[in-house]
């Protein structure tokens, strides 16, 4: 009598493969919130850093910063707020919120008052 041949896979390597499996997907999961995370805020600084270079256009040529996105023919990022806290000609501040992140970011510039997180004049300062 010749021995059978086995094949296919016994159920203890499945389940090997199924614990290693969960594994790498437990130690993804948190990496993949902090990239997004990080990602939220990239987009928040982008779009005030592009804010500050058309409020600078406007003011050269209007003497004056805007509150108006739409004069200063700004668009931001899909699911980026920015909400205008001061403008006038002495200087501006602004805040950017995204729609899936709890942090936010801030911008002051010129005279306008000091808007934490931001706390230095022309930087962004953003919330963890």
């Amino acid at each position: 009598m010749s021995p059978r041949r086995r094949s296919g896979f016994s159920l203890i390597e499945l389940f090997v493969v199924l614990v290693v499996i969960s594994i790498l997907v437990g130690l993804a999961i948190p990496r993949m919130h902090t990239i997004k995370h990080q990602f939220y805020l990239t987009t928040m600084i982008s779009d005030l850093r592009n804010l500050a270079a058309t409020e600078e256009g406007y003011w050269s040529t209007a003497d004056s910063y805007s509150t108006d996105l739409s004069a200063l023919r700004f668009n931001t990022t899909p699911g980026v707020w920015i909400t205008f806290v001061q403008a006038d000609s002495m200087g501006w501040s602004a805040t950017a919120t995204h729609d899936a992140d709890t942090s936010h970011c801030a911008i002051y510039y010129g005279n306008a008052p000091v808007l934490p997180p931001a706390t230095l004049k022309n930087y962004i300062g953003c919330s963890q």
